[in-house]
């Protein structure tokens, strides 16, 4: 879910930055593409780590519930910009990056995502058609989660209401 949706999510707003045509996804067809206005987003990486995070939550039946973070999982794809002037590349750079959230929720978890770094490819050096072009290397930083639940307590019998300094204390007994 996190890929789907991390790369859907920067193909949108890659769009809404002012880009006219469509956006490849694919670093082949990238290549063969004969266009000076351009935009990409292309993956690069996956990570993964041990992680032993744990965090309890209520759902919406008022059920407690214990969420474990099994593993970080980071995502990071590169998206590509290219237009014929410096002006017109910086421009859709600004709004591209000024449209970005903070991050995205993904399965109902909440998957900040981090600009890496900013690139800027010439000419010389770019697979692409386009004169200038720009390299922004996009990170989601989210997980994978199991989810337990708590087990209800049964059999458990309150014998004795003690006061201590005006406060109740209770003493359970027969747990079984």
């Amino acid at each position: 879910m996190l890929y789907g949706q991390s790369k859907q999510y920067l193909l949108e707003k890659l769009t809404e930055s002012g880009l006219k045509s469509r956006p490849y996804t694919a670093l082949k067809a990238l290549q063969k593409s004969q266009e000076s206005h351009i935009g990409a987003v292309l993956f690069e990486r996956e990570a993964y780590a041990r992680n032993g995070s744990k965090k309890r939550f209520w759902d919406e039946e008022g059920a407690k519930h214990k969420r474990r973070k099994v593993f970080d999982r980071a995502v990071t794809f590169v998206v590509l910009i290219g237009d014929y002037t410096d002006d017109a590349v910086e421009t859709m750079l600004e709004k591209f990056v000024s449209l970005l959230d903070r991050g995205i929720t993904v399965d109902g978890n909440f998957v900040p995502l981090e600009i890496e770094g900013v690139e800027w490819v010439d000419t010389e050096d770019a697979l692409l058609k386009a004169q200038v072009a720009v390299r922004v290397t996009v990170t989601f930083n989210g997980g994978v989660y199991k989810d337990t639940d708590f087990g209800p307590l049964t059999h458990v019998e309150v014998v004795e209401i003690e006061k201590i300094n005006g406060k109740e204390n209770g003493y359970a007994a027969g747990i079984c």
